[in-house]
């Protein structure tokens, strides 16, 4: 009886490592594999810019070519096909060679019957970065639009 009570000098050890590496491996791969896919899709994306950016039925421009962090960009959308009680558009970027959170932006109905925003994205420490994401209707079932813009120093 006392012989299956014992414990092995070697089993604390092990199973100390063991614990340690499954640890380890969850911290690093766990995340990865949680992670929800991208919405983004490239394929379908319009670099934005001062030129129109023409997608679906609708046209995206910028007040200015190249954006800069911490500096008002104003952003235009025209979206003839939305009904007229949508008076807000949700813009959602997110950095591409960079992890900076997401930035909203709601995009809301002028006069004109265009939809309109101030962007103003934040400071970051590369000389220049692409961001990507899409904009939709906060109402309503039209499929997004996909965008993406760059941002230098």
């Amino acid at each position: 009886m006392s012989q299956t009570l014992r414990f092995k000098p070697w089993a604390l050890p092990l199973k100390l490592v063991l614990a340690f590496g499954l640890g380890f491996a969850a911290i690093e791969w766990l995340p990865e594999l949680i992670k929800k896919p991208s919405e983004f899709q490239p394929d379908l994306a319009c670099t934005l810019s001062q030129e129109v950016c023409q997608q679906q039925d609708a046209i995206v421009r910028l007040s200015h070519d190249v954006v800069h962090p911490l500096q008002p960009t104003q952003m235009t959308v025209q979206w003839p096909a939305l009904p007229e009680e949508a008076d807000t558009l949700l813009l959602s970027l997110e950095g591409h060679e960079m992890m900076m959170g997401q930035y909203q932006l709601k995009l809301i109905r002028q006069p004109d019957r265009s939809f309109s925003g101030e962007l103003m994205l934040p400071f970051c420490t590369e000389d220049s970065m692409t961001w990507q994401g899409r904009i939709t209707p906060v109402s309503g079932s039209h499929p997004p639009l996909y965008v993406s813009l760059r941002m230098t120093q």
